[in-house]
């Protein structure tokens, strides 16, 4: 428990670092202060986009600076971050009370889980498409723009709307359908604000929305009974399409297979913690990879800094598949107290 504590407040530590990196390099560098006042046209020609269930695309008819618009988007990401830190049981609080509680209990905080999901996918990831190469299937290159600062800003887009897209739309409208049917009866009986109410939270908080309709949920039931069968088939359907959706440009069929996985934690992440846990996994492989790898090229002494953060990352990734493993094995056996409250945990699986 010490060793995970450690492991996940330095990657705390890491993503806000990178957090403030974004605007340093935008508006205290030369290049980046050149590139923010350029009009989006000139990166995007057909101007801001939003995806919708998957395939839908709005085109928004305006064209602003890149300047502002990283920083909204820049907004987005911290208002993501202050809803993780506090949903359900506080950053803080969760790591006090960690030498005393269960290991499970710490992950009900979802900034407390990120680090511990993004360490497990990239390690999978990697393992993934060094497996894929040997078997003579690439993964390819991103097809990013020459300008670093392009390809920062594309990246950090690509965050926020691909997961309007690919998750928040097609999952969110399934679960508000899906939760509203399961509970039809209690449902009818709510106020037109209760309705509206359930609505949203079903759309921004499912678990939080079938806790108060009586469903269960991971928190009571663990992953496997908290996440009924038609859940985990929309999660696999959004992660498959994902997946082909990266197919194309500097991309390769390996990448079909990686983005595929990414998708499909990003999708559990949203069922489990909110929608603000998607967009922030999709955060840490986009904007908090590509700020670091800007940042060296600009200060290059915060290379000792990488570094470290990428053994830790590294050991993070390999002890929660330990942690999973046992789990799965049933090797480690966790006594119930009598007061101790339902767990919200995206790795224990006793339970169910």
């Amino acid at each position: 428990m010490i060793i995970l504590v450690i492991f996940v407040s330095v990657l705390i530590v890491a993503y806000f670092v990178a957090m403030a990196l974004g605007p340093i390099l935008f508006f205290s560098t030369p290049d980046g202060m050149t590139f923010s006042r350029q009009p989006l046209s000139e990166v995007l020609p057909w101007g801001p986009y939003v995806f919708l269930f998957t395939f839908v695309v709005i085109f928004i008819p305006v064209n602003p600076n890149i300047g502002p618009l990283f920083l909204l988007l820049w907004g987005i990401y911290l208002l993501c971050f202050v809803v993780a830190w506090r949903l359900r049981e506080s950053l803080h609080k969760v790591i006090k009370n960690s030498l005393a509680r269960p290991l499970d209990c710490t992950l009900r905080n979802n900034l407390f889980a990120t680090p511990v999901i993004t360490s497990m996918v990239f390690t999978a990831i990697l393992i993934l498409a060094l497996f894929q190469e040997s078997q003579g299937i690439p993964t390819g290159e991103p097809p990013l723009p020459e300008n670093p600062f392009a390809a920062f800003f594309s990246l950090s887009y690509a965050s926020v709307v691909e997961e309007i897209g690919f998750r928040l739309t097609p999952i969110g409208a399934f679960l508000i359908v899906y939760l509203f049917l399961a509970r039809g009866r209690r449902t009818a009986a709510m106020s037109g604000g209760q309705r509206l109410k359930t609505f949203f939270l079903s759309w921004l908080y499912p678990e939080k929305a079938k806790e108060k309709l009586g469903l269960k949920t991971v928190g009571g039931a663990g992953i496997l009974r908290g996440i009924s069968l038609s859940e985990w088939l929309v999660v696999i359907l959004t992660s498959v399409v994902f997946g082909l959706a990266h197919y194309g440009g500097g991309w390769e069929a390996g990448k079909i297979t990686i983005a595929s996985v990414q998708g499909f934690a990003m999708g559990l992440a949203y069922i489990i913690y909110g929608a603000q846990a998607p967009i922030l996994i999709h955060w840490y492989f986009n904007y908090y990879s590509y700020a670091y790898l800007l940042a060296l090229d600009f200060y290059p002494a915060t290379l000792p800094l990488v570094g470290v953060f990428g053994l830790v990352t590294f050991a993070l990734g390999a002890l929660g598949w330990i942690i999973l493993v046992v789990n799965i094995l049933g090797i480690r056996k966790r006594p119930k107290g009598p007061s101790e409250e339902p767990v919200l945990s995206t790795l224990d699986v006793n339970e169910s």
